[in-house]
C-alpha cells in the first residue's frame, strides 16, 4: 500500500486542554512522517444549533483522505457522537480509528485508565490512611466509567478493604449535576461521609468540592476529593484538585499508529513514550502539591487582553456589506493568531455563493454550494469546487499541514467555512479561534437579516411608488420624480417634453370582456411602453386607461412625435395579433416652455390636466378614414427616402386638397409631412456615411439635395455636420 499523504480528524470541543493535546499528539506523529491533516471542528451541541454544523460532515471529501480517526469523548452529547458514527459508517470507504474503549465497527484506542485511576485509590489508602472510600463514576454500563470503578475495585482489593456497590459506589454523569446529587445527600445525612471521594473526571471533582463548600462540608479537612483527566480547571480550581494527567498526546500518538498501520498494512511505533502523572494537590491532603506549569498550557492574558480590546463583536456586527464585513474579518485575525508562528499559519473565510439567500437550493453537499467562495482582503473572491475542500493555493506547501475547518452558520442555515492552516505546528489551534468563528457567525447572519430587511424595505417602498399591475410608477410620485430627472435633463443640454396618453374605450373592453382582458391589454401596453422609451424616458400610469412619459430630445427635434406615433403602431399591432376591436391611443404634448414653469407642488396637477386633454383629442371621422391610407403613405416615405417624394404627390394619393392632407397628416402623426420627407432624406444620408464610401457630393445627390443644402439640414437634425458623424463623433 501507499504511504498516506493526508488524513482526517473529526473532534469536538477543541478548546477543551485535553481535546488539544490530543491533536497535538496525532500531529506530532502525522509530522514525522510527512502526512498533512485537515481537522473538522464540532463544538456545538444543542439540538437547534447542531443542524448548522453536521453539514461540515457532508463537505468532507474522503476520496482526499487516506483515513480518518475521529475522537467521540470530545462530545458531551452520546446522541450527537453516534450521529457521526453512523455517517462514517455509511459514508467514509476509508480506514477509521476510534479513540474510545468500546469495541465498535472501527478500530479503538484507548489508556490504561483501570491501573492510573488504581493508583490514585492506592495513593489515598497508603499516604493518607483512607479506610472508607467512595467512587464517583461516571454511567452505569458506560465502557470508561467501569473501566475506571474497575481500578478503583483493584486497590480496595489489594488492600483488604471490602467493596460493596450500594456503599463503595455512586454512578453519575461525568457532569456537575451527579456530583451536586451526592453533595446534598452528604449534607443531609442521606449518605454517610466517606474518608475520601474518587472522581471519574476533575469536572465532578470540581464540581463536587464547590457543593461541598455551600454546605459548609470542608475539603480536605472533613473529607478527601481527587479527579482524573488532568484538566486545567483542576489546577486553577481553589483548592486544587488533586488529579492524574494522563498522557493525552501519547493517546492521540498511538491512535496516528494504529491509523498508519490500517492504510499501510506496516506496523509502527510512535516515536515518543510518555505515561501519565499523578498530581497530588490540596483536596487529598497533600500540602506540598505540585502546580502545572507546561509549555502547552501558557497563559493565555496576552490573547485574552487582545480579545477584549478588539471590540470585536462591535466592529464586526456594524459592517453594512459583504466587502467591509471581510476587511474586518481579516483585520482582526490577530485575535486568534499566535505571535510565535508568525509566516507559518493562514487563515481563509470560505463563503457558499448564495450564502445570504432566503430560500437555499438543496446540494449533495449538504447546506454548501457546488461552487464556494474563498474571500479576499480586497473585496474579490476566488471560485473553487466544494470537492476540493479549499482553494488551491491552500494544497502547494511542501511542509506538513494542519488545516482546521469550523462550520459557519446558524442553526440549520449554512454560511460556509473558516479555514485555519498552520505549517508544521502541532499545538497552534487555541480556543479564541473558535470564539472568533462564532463571532463570524453571528456577524453574517446580522448581515443577512440586515440585508433581508433592506429588502423588505425597499419593496415596500416600491409597492407604494409603482402600480401593482404594471409596475410604472405612480402618478403620486411624480413630484418625487420630477425634479431629480429635470435635472438630469438639464445635464444633457437638451429640452423636457410630457406625453399624457389615454387607451379610449378601455371601459367598453372590460363590460364585454371582462376585468382579466383589460388587465392583460394594460400589462401588455405598459411593457410595449417600457420597451419602446429607451432613451432616458421615466413612464407612469396617471389613472385606470391613463400613462404618462417624461422625455427630452435635442432642440428642434421631434422626437417626441416619433415616440408617439411608435407606440400606436406597435399597440395597434398588437390589438390585431388579438383580433379584438382595435382602442384608439389618445395624446396630449407638454413642451419644454410651459414645463420651465413648473414647481414640485403644481406637477402633479399640470399632469393630471394634461391627461385630461389626451382624453379629449378624440380623431374626426375623416381622419379615423384616411389613417390607413395616410400610414402606409409614411412608411412609403422612410422606406424608400431616395424616391422624389413631394406634398403634392401624397395629397394626389389620397385623391384630397393640399391643405386638408396636410392638416389630417400632422394629426395623425404630430409632425407635418415635408417634416417626414427631410427626415427619411437624413436617416437615409446617416446609412449611407456607415455603410459606404461615397463622397458627400454623391450622398448630397442621393438624397435629393445639393451638397450645401444637405450639410445644413444634416446639422439642423443631429447637431453635427456629415463629416463629424462619419468620423464616429
Amino acid at each position: 500500500m501507499t504511504e498516506p499523504a493526508r488524513i482526517g480528524i473529526i473532534i469536538g470541543k477543541i478548546y477543551k486542554t485535553v481535546n488539544r493535546k490530543q491533536i497535538s499528539g496525532i500531529l506530532e506523529e502525522a509530522f514525522s512522517r510527512n502526512i498533512s491533516a485537515d481537522i473538522f471542528i464540532m463544538h456545538e451541541e444543542h439540538f437547534q444549533t447542531t443542524i448548522g454544523e453536521e453539514n461540515l460532515l457532508h463537505m468532507m471529501q474522503f476520496s482526499l483522505l487516506d483515513g480518518v480517526i475521529f475522537i467521540p469523548y470530545s462530545f458531551a452529547s452520546k446522541e450527537y457522537s453516534d450521529e457521526i458514527e453512523r455517517f462514517l459508517l455509511e459514508n467514509c470507504p476509508k480506514p477509521v480509528v476510534r479513540i474510545g474503549i468500546e469495541h465498535k465497527p472501527f478500530v479503538p484506542v484507548w489508556y490504561h485508565d483501570r491501573a492510573e485511576m488504581a493508583e490514585i485509590t492506592r495513593h489515598l489508602i497508603q499516604v493518607h490512611q483512607c479506610k472508607n472510600l467512595l467512587c464517583l463514576t461516571g454511567p452505569a454500563q458506560n465502557p470508561v466509567s467501569m473501566e475506571r470503578l474497575a481500578g478503583f475495585q483493584e486497590a480496595l482489593a489489594e488492600a483488604d478493604i471490602p467493596y460493596q456497590e450500594e456503599k463503595n459506589t455512586v454512578y453519575g454523569d461525568f457532569y456537575l449535576f451527579s456530583a451536586q446529587k451526592l453533595a446534598q445527600e452528604f449534607a443531609d445525612g442521606a449518605r454517610p461521609l466517606p474518608d475520601a471521594v474518587v472522581c471519574a473526571n476533575d469536572l465532578m471533582a470540581v464540581s463536587l468540592c464547590d457543593a461541598l463548600k455551600k454546605h459548609q462540608i470542608s475539603v480536605p479537612d472533613d473529607v478527601l476529593i481527587t479527579g482524573y483527566d488532568g484538566a486545567m480547571e483542576s489546577a486553577l480550581h481553589m483548592p486544587p484538585v488533586t488529579t492524574y494527567a494522563p498522557s493525552w498526546e501519547q493517546l492521540g500518538r498511538n491512535a496516528m499508529c494504529q491509523l498508519y498501520e490500517l492504510i499501510t498494512g506496516k506496523s509502527l511505533i510512535s516515536r515518543k513514550s510518555e505515561t501519565g502523572t499523578l498530581i497530588c494537590r490540596k483536596t487529598c491532603g497533600c500540602q506540598n502539591y505540585a502546580s502545572v506549569s507546561e509549555k502547552s498550557e501558557f497563559n493565555y492574558l496576552q490573547l485574552e487582553e487582545n480579545y477584549i480590546d478588539s471590540s470585536l463583536s462591535v466592529r464586526m456586527l456594524s459592517c453594512t456589506s459583504l466587502e467591509t464585513l471581510v476587511k474586518t474579518i481579516y483585520n482582526l485575525n490577530f485575535v486568534f493568531f499566535d505571535p510565535e508562528y508568525y509566516d507559518k499559519e493562514y487563515y481563509a473565510l470560505c463563503l457558499c455563493e448564495n450564502w445570504d439567500e432566503e430560500k437555499r437550493p438543496s446540494h449533495q453537499h449538504g447546506g454548501y454550494s457546488e461552487q464556494m467562495m474563498r474571500m479576499h482582503y480586497n473585496g474579490g473572491y476566488t471560485l473553487f469546487p466544494i470537492t476540493e475542500m479549499v482553494s488551491p493555493d491552500f494544497r502547494t506547501n511542501d511542509t506538513p499541514t494542519a488545516t482546521f475547518f469550523s462550520a459557519l452558520y446558524f442553526q440549520d442555515r449554512c454560511f460556509g467555512y473558516s479555514v485555519l492552516q498552520y505549517l508544521g505546528i502541532a499545538d497552534g489551534v487555541n480556543p479564541y479561534y473558535l470564539r472568533f468563528c462564532r463571532e463570524t457567525s453571528n456577524a453574517l447572519e446580522f448581515l443577512r437579516v440586515r440585508n433581508a430587511l433592506q429588502s423588505l424595505a425597499y419593496h415596500d417602498y416600491l409597492s407604494q411608488v409603482r402600480d401593482a399591475l404594471t409596475g410604472l410608477y405612480k402618478l403620486n410620485h411624480l413630484p418625487y420624480l420630477w425634479k431629480e430627472y429635470l435635472e438630469s435633463v438639464r445635464l444633457r443640454n437638451e429640452n423636457c417634453f410630457w406625453i399624457a396618453l389615454d387607451i379610449a374605450g378601455l371601459y367598453r373592453l372590460a363590460e364585454t370582456g371582462g376585468t382579466l382582458l383589460k388587465d392583460k391589454l394594460l400589462v401588455a401596453f405598459a411593457e410595449q411602453l417600457q420597451n419602446i422609451c429607451s432613451y432616458h424616458e421615466k413612464c407612469l400610469r396617471a389613472g385606470e386607461s391613463d400613462f404618462l412619459i417624461l422625455g427630452s430630445e435635442p432642440e428642434s427635434s421631434h422626437y417626441h412625435n416619433l415616440l408617439i406615433q411608435n407606440l400606436r403602431d406597435h399597440f395597434e399591432q398588437y390589438q390585431r395579433s388579438l383580433k379584438q376591436v382595435v382602442l384608439p391611443l389618445q395624446s396630449a404634448v407638454l413642451t419644454d416652455a410651459e414645463i420651465q414653469l413648473l414647481t414640485e407642488e403644481t406637477v402633479t396637477a399640470a399632469a393630471a390636466a394634461l391627461v385630461t386633454q389626451a382624453k379629449s383629442n378624440k380623431a374626426t371621422y375623416s381622419e379615423q378614414l384616411h389613417y390607413k391610407k395616410l400610414k402606409k403613405i409614411r412608411n412609403q416615405i422612410y422606406q424608400t427616402p431616395e424616391q422624389e417624394w413631394s406634398v403634392i404627390l401624397c395629397s394626389q394619393k389620397l385623391n384630397i386638397s393640399i391643405s386638408y392632407f396636410c392638416k389630417i397628416y400632422q394629426k395623425a402623426f404630430g409632425v407635418t409631412c415635408a417634416y417626414d420627407i427631410r427626415r427619411a432624406k437624413m436617416e437615409h444620408g446617416k446609412y449611407l456615411l456607415l455603410h459606404t464610401a461615397d463622397t458627400l457630393q454623391e450622398i448630397s445627390r442621393k438624397c435629393g439635395y445639393d451638397y450645401s443644402h444637405f450639410m445644413r439640414t444634416f446639422k439642423k437634425f443631429f447637431q453635427m455636420t456629415p463629416t463629424e458623424y462619419r468620423r464616429g463623433k
